[in-house]
């Protein structure tokens, strides 16, 4: 028996990933609301220290995004209380200078906040997968630039099977990269378990006139492509796409922030090897990827789907009806399920200072920033 359910961008089980909650550059010297599974964060940095607070001061939960960073403290806009990076409250001006704040005057931190690949991120809970490695960013010949992140009203699992879908370029593409006049047909393709995720690899000839070899009579313009997509829980996704006959390679980082129900951030970072740091054609190829993804974002609003739909059990789901050319979403529904399985051993971490049985303790001491399990 097989059971249907749907990972909305507010599941509990989410808190055990690692999530983009802003560019690196987003954040500066005040404090940076974000919103994460339907709640909402903090960011600073505290005397150079990244730090993630739940964004309501233990006081009178006034949010502490509208404060302010005073060296190694984040100040709230209410009544002035101070916290450090563990969360602890370092001053209560009421009381006057001396007197100790209450044992339970912290502030909720998240298990874990870093930096990387130019994005800030977030473990609620302690993660089941490291962050997805990026090769690309320490090859050399590599030009690198970011698309503006978008908003989508689709659900962060539904963004993330669009992405791995291939079979779908012909008919939501046809003004970039489709052409309903080439052969429709997906070729079998290779779905293998990488680390927490997988990896896919699939081979295809495919037009290639970025090619300057083709202008010049050097090659053909139809051309082999190797793609290889990486997917790491709960929705990081890398694809690197190379022609070997011109040793052009193009690499794509896409992550996704499921911010709300209805609500996901995208994060897109394009990396090209073939463009010798010429600035106007990294622009030109930005220009052309964000056509690609507003394509797909626009046909992502009208989906009535609250949630992607999972794969529990080793056969099909009722829900949907899958074939050959869908074994990277049919991978990355049993991924997910797993996630959840194994989320629901898990009980949620206590608010800081908080029992069981609602009684309160100090919250005990941890390094700020963890960037991996």
């Amino acid at each position: 028996m097989y059971v249907s359910l749907r990972l909305t961008n507010t599941d509990p089980a989410l808190r055990h990933g690692w999530h983009p909650v802003a560019l690196s550059t987003e954040l500066g010297d005040e404090p940076l609301a974000v919103r994460l599974l339907g709640e909402p964060w903090v960011l600073a940095r505290l005397n150079g220290v990244l730090t993630a607070f739940e964004d309501r001061c233990p006081h009178r939960l006034a949010p502490l995004s509208a404060g302010r960073v005073d060296g190694e403290t984040l100040v709230c806009p209410y009544h002035g209380w101070r916290y450090a990076a563990d969360g602890g409250c370092t001053l209560v001006p009421a009381l006057g200078p001396g007197v100790p704040a209450p044992r339970r005057a912290r502030a909720t931190t998240a298990w874990g906040v870093t930096e990387r690949h130019g994005l800030v991120w977030i473990a609620p809970d302690e993660p089941f997968a490291e962050i997805l490695a990026l090769p690309e960013a320490g090859e050399d010949g590599f030009d690198s630039t970011w698309l503006e992140p978008a908003r989508s009203t689709a659900a962060a699992g539904l963004l993330a099977d669009n992405f791995l879908d291939t079979a779908h370029f012909p008919f939501v593409h046809a003004a970039t990269i489709g052409d309903v006049g080439e052969d429709m047909l997906v070729p079998p393709y290779r779905v293998d378990a990488d680390g927490d995720g997988f990896r896919v690899v699939m081979e295809q000839d495919v037009s290639n006139p970025e090619d300057p070899g083709v202008a010049a009579g050097l090659r053909p313009l139809v051309q082999r492509r190797v793609s290889t997509y990486v997917f790491r829980p709960p929705f990081m996704l890398r694809l690197r796409m190379e022609y070997p006959d011109a040793g052009i390679i193009n690499a794509i980082l896409f992550c996704l922030q499921p911010e709300d129900d209805g609500a996901s951030r995208v994060y897109t970072r394009l990396m090209r090897n073939d463009l010798g740091g010429d600035t106007a054609r990294l622009a030109e190829a930005a220009r052309f990827e964000q056509a690609i993804l507003d394509e797909d974002l626009a046909l992502q609003h009208r989906f009535a789907v609250d949630g992607l739909p999972l794969i529990s059990g080793d056969g099909d789901l009722a829900e949907e009806v899958h074939v050959r050319a869908d074994a990277a979403g049919v991978a990355l529904r049993r991924v997910l399920a797993a996630f959840l399985t194994r989320a629901a051993r898990y009980p949620r971490r206590a608010a800081a200072g908080a029992e069981p049985d609602g009684r309160f303790t100090r919250a005990p001491r941890r390094p700020p920033t963890r960037a991996g399990r």
